[in-house]
């Protein structure tokens, strides 16, 4: 089982599909956390490899233990390519808040400026109730969803997007998971001019996460992210 899991993870195509042929049941596999080889492929953006397992037949809409689909973990992770298989293949939930977390400005915009009910668009595989993830009040919990995308963008490095939903009344300092807010997010991933927006928006600098007590500085130097790197990083 962890021998298909790991040839997910670095993309081996190959492994992978030779461990299908001889133990076909690994295509619906799933670890301690409800996470699947198509979660797996999704984490890492390894598309080639989530084609073959779509193709083999895994769970489109299959969710972790904490409830997220496929989909929603590859916009949690920004792995674009994968997203947009998914899409392509028809997995549901395209939110505003997956629209964010991939970028997708024009769709941000078409969902905004059709004065859809944003309590629709709420985030997927998140619980309803606070917990040692989600802080009372993180942007998730109190039923924000414009600040809860504004965090998915910025915590992306989707400058444009975070900047749009600002200005359509965002608030800057909208926590995610851990308590973390957009500016700790986007530090710790090394999102350079997703911090400077978020700066120059007037960003709370001395805001502690709740998991580890942490400001944005001490999360960027936990990231350890050269000063102009946009490589992203996650917890």
């Amino acid at each position: 089982m962890s021998q298909f899991l790991e040839a997910v993870k670095r993309g081996d195509t190959q492994a992978v599909a030779e461990l299908l042929r001889s133990r076909h049941e690994l295509v619906r596999f799933a670890d301690e956390y409800g996470k699947s080889g198509l979660h797996w492929a999704a984490e890492v953006d390894q598309v080639e490899v989530a084609q073959l397992l779509l193709d083999a037949g895994a769970e489109i809409e299959g969710t972790t233990s904490w409830g997220a689909t496929p989909l929603d973990w590859a916009a949690t992770m920004g792995s674009a390519r994968v997203a947009e298989l998914l899409l392509a293949r028809g997995a549901s939930g395209f939110t505003l808040i997956v629209a964010a977390a991939l970028g997708k400005l024009e769709d941000v915009k078409t969902i905004i400026e059709s004065g859809a009910d944003l309590s629709t668009h709420r985030r997927r595989g998140a619980p309803e109730s606070p917990n040692d993830h989600w802080p009372i009040d993180s942007a998730h919990i109190r039923g924000d969803v414009l600040s809860d995308a504004m965090y998915a963008a910025a915590r992306n490095g989707h400058t444009q997007t975070a900047e749009y939903l600002l200005d359509h009344g965002a608030a800057v300092d909208a926590k995610g998971v851990f308590g973390g807010t957009a500016m700790h997010w986007a530090a710790i991933n090394g999102h350079r001019d997703t911090v400077e927006l978020l700066i120059a928006r007037g960003a709370n600098l001395t805001i502690r996460d709740q998991r580890f007590n942490g400001t944005p500085e001490d999360w960027a130097k936990e990231g350890g992210q050269p000063p102009k790197s946009t490589k992203a990083r996650t917890l």
